[in-house]
């Protein structure tokens, strides 16, 4: 029998994995800011009939210091990139993430990102569909 640990760090892993899926996915389809991010995970995804089934969805709500920490990791492992917005070029200039200064940054996924997600998008959509 697994040990109260391992029950815990299994628990955690779960959820964790499942914030990191919920993010990618939110920066999946646009450039989004932290507020955003969290505003489609908290509100809009729980209400969307097309998700219903997704496990990661157990993980809502999520909070900001839990957005962040999984903004950081998707960033350092290659899946998001980190902008600012340019007002007077009006356009988007890629930048390190700086967790102090998350609330103030721009996400949106690179290739390896969206191949990423879109393998989600395909098994959510199965098992919606067989569930």
């Amino acid at each position: 029998m697994a040990g109260i640990e391992t029950w815990w760090d299994d628990l955690t892993r779960d959820r964790a994995a499942a914030i990191l899926e919920l993010v990618l996915d939110a920066i999946a389809d646009d450039y989004e800011n932290l507020e955003t991010i969290l505003e489609t995970i908290n509100r809009w995804y729980p209400d969307d009939a097309g998700l219903k089934g997704w496990k990661a969805l157990e993980a809502v709500p999520v909070s900001r210091p839990e957005a962040i920490k999984a903004l950081r990791e998707l960033t350092q492992e290659g899946f998001a990139q980190a902008y600012i917005y340019d007002g007077g070029a009006k356009q988007f200039q890629a930048v390190s993430f700086r967790q102090n200064q998350a609330a103030v940054l721009w996400f949106y996924v690179t290739e390896k990102g969206l191949r990423t997600a879109s393998r989600l998008h395909k098994w959510s959509t199965e098992i919606s569909e067989t569930g």
